[in-house]
């Protein structure tokens, strides 16, 4: 379960960011994770729950929004999102494109208080 070591580099990216800026306590991160980022939100979420964290981190609640990938057909020059890996470009159904989104995972926002 590659979520449990995400979740241990996001809080400690987090705790660094919060003596960074002087927070005591951050209440809330929201995170963009990509539909082709082989995360699975509710691991995530299972995983940042079991993980040990710090005072600043305490009860902290993370919420997650799916993004999806972006793509541009070699075939047709279509850009499109993608949903799974397989999918294919609806304009041509070529399946040769460049990914430009869609694997990536991000905070997006930090709340503090």
């Amino acid at each position: 379960m590659h979520e449990l070591s995400l979740c241990r580099s996001l809080v400690t990216t987090l705790e660094q960011e919060a003596v960074t800026r002087g927070l005591t306590r951050i209440v809330r991160i929201d995170l963009g994770i990509g539909c082709l980022s082989c995360v699975e939100p509710e691991a995530l979420r299972f995983a940042f729950d079991a993980v040990a964290k710090p005072q600043s981190l305490a009860r902290c609640e993370l919420a997650i929004r799916r993004v999806p990938g972006q793509a541009r057909c070699h075939g047709c020059g279509r850009h499109y999102e993608v949903h799974r890996w397989l999918d294919v470009c609806p304009g041509c159904g070529g399946d040769s494109r460049d990914l430009e989104g869609g694997d990536e995972i991000m905070i997006e926002q930090m709340e503090a208080c």
